[in-house]
């Protein structure tokens, strides 16, 4: 059988050759044809048409993929999650109706907390607890009733003692020792209630932090699911607890989280300001800032505050 020509497609890839008389003529529009950039078709076009190209199929198919996407608005990168389905998310105090809710300027005349201003009435009052070597042991602080308000509706003259209240304990809001103040009604902040000072002459005047300390249940010690994480770093007491800053004191201004003003100090005189504490957030001020002067200071001392004496 007579071999293929090595022209012949039948001829093996070591065979094929042109044949020797052939010749190429190159034409001036072959030329500008292959330097002609080539566009892909639009997919959309293809499909009015009913036609369904492959993109593989189509020569010099552009390499970026902006070419094939259409620019859409996304999402925001970061997704924001409601504080409610935090898991250290602690529900606020409800609130309620005081009687005096105009009352924001207060004055410190113990063991009372008065109001002045728009009236003069004991708004707070104060119990102090004394160890068997007279040192203070805890501080309670409670709301007087409207009714016990009104009776006593003028300060006292230095001349004269103060109106004589008797303290019912089963009203107490807050408890502060020497190193926290904890709520008892369900009108308080739960959880624990924490102050931090600092600074000083070099920092530009001594400053005081309030924080407030709840139990995180997801890193909780007692967790089984926390075992792994026990074995491998111990006890870690610290992550247990989230701190979340409540107020921020310094040279008679009380600042919120956010560093806006909300309250003056100057001496026995604590005023808020544009009125925006009410209710339970009014009584947790108050109460924070009975708790740093009984801290930071040399302590409260009033008549007959030996009542309180207890053994420890």
């Amino acid at each position: 059988m007579d071999e293929a020509p090595p022209y012949s497609p039948t001829a093996s890839s070591s065979e094929r050759r042109l044949p020797r008389d052939y010749s190429y003529t190159r034409h001036d529009d072959e030329v500008e044809e292959l330097m002609r950039p080539r566009v892909r078709p639009k997919p959309h076009a293809q499909a009015r048409n009913g036609a369904r190209t492959d993109v593989s199929t189509i020569p010099d198919a552009p390499e970026s993929p902006s070419y094939y996407l259409t620019n859409i608005s996304t999402a925001p990168a970061t997704l924001t999650i409601p504080p409610e389905l935090s898991p250290s998310y602690v529900e606020p105090p409800p609130d309620y109706a005081p009687h005096d809710a105009l009352a924001q300027s207060f004055r410190l005349v113990l063991p009372f907390v008065y109001t002045t201003k728009t009236s003069t009435m004991p708004r707070y009052q104060l119990m102090q607890e004394f160890t068997r070597s007279e040192k203070p042991r805890r501080l309670r602080i409670r709301r007087l009733m409207a009714t016990e308000s009104r009776r006593h509706c003028s300060l006292p003259s230095p001349s004269l003692a103060g109106p004589q209240i008797r303290y019912d304990e089963d009203g107490t809001m807050y408890s502060i020792t020497s190193y926290e103040m904890r709520g008892h009604r369900s009108s308080t902040l739960p959880g624990h209630i924490k102050l931090e000072t600092g600074g000083g002459k070099l920092s530009g005047g001594k400053w005081t932090k309030i924080w407030h300390v709840t139990k995180n249940t997801r890193r909780d010690s007692l967790n089984p699911d926390n075992d792994a994480r026990l074995q491998k770093r111990g006890y870690q007491p610290d992550e247990e607890w989230d701190r979340r800053l409540l107020f921020f004191a310094k040279k008679g201004r009380w600042d919120d989280p956010k560093g806006d003003r909300i309250a003056t100090e100057d001496g026995d005189v604590f005023e808020f300001v544009n009125g925006g504490m009410v209710g339970w957030r009014k009584d947790l001020l108050i109460s924070c800032w009975v708790m740093r002067r009984w801290m930071t200071g040399d302590g409260l001392r009033w008549e007959n505050d030996r009542r309180g004496l207890v053994t420890v």
